[in-house]
């Protein structure tokens, strides 16, 4: 199996063109353009290669369930935010409910104090 990122062979061997003599600049310049052209070929291949390796050993399930298992945890937040909001405004609901019964009762014991029905209501109570 050939290594894309170690090529074998001497550099002669892979550009027999770069040896030969008495040649034109323009031959020069296609050879080098040509040359070019299949290193950019190799050099795109070889990337899309580690990128395809990496997506593999970053995402062994595959792309789509590892967005899936994100869309969970995204999903997880946003109920655990709800219900803490849920129950933030239950008990303030319920201890504002409860802070008027306490007023509710401490105004009728005032009203009974003031007119005396504090003493009526302790003597029906023996």
């Amino acid at each position: 199996m050939s290594d894309p990122i170690h090529p074998t062979g001497s550099p002669a061997e892979q550009v027999p063109e770069r040896r030969q003599q008495g040649r034109t600049i323009r031959e020069v310049e296609a050879a080098f353009d040509r040359q070019l052209q299949e290193h950019e070929l190799r050099e795109q291949a070889r990337i899309k290669a580690l990128i395809e390796a990496l997506k593999i050993e970053a995402f062994p399930d595959g792309a789509e369930a590892h967005r899936a298992a994100h869309q969970a945890m995204i999903d997880a937040a946003k109920q655990e935010a709800e219900f803490w909001r849920d129950l933030k405004f239950t008990i303030a609901k319920k201890s504002i409910w409860g802070i008027l019964q306490i007023l509710g009762i401490l105004v009728l014991a005032g009203i009974a104090a003031k007119f005396g029905l504090g003493a009526l209501a302790a003597g029906a109570i023996k």
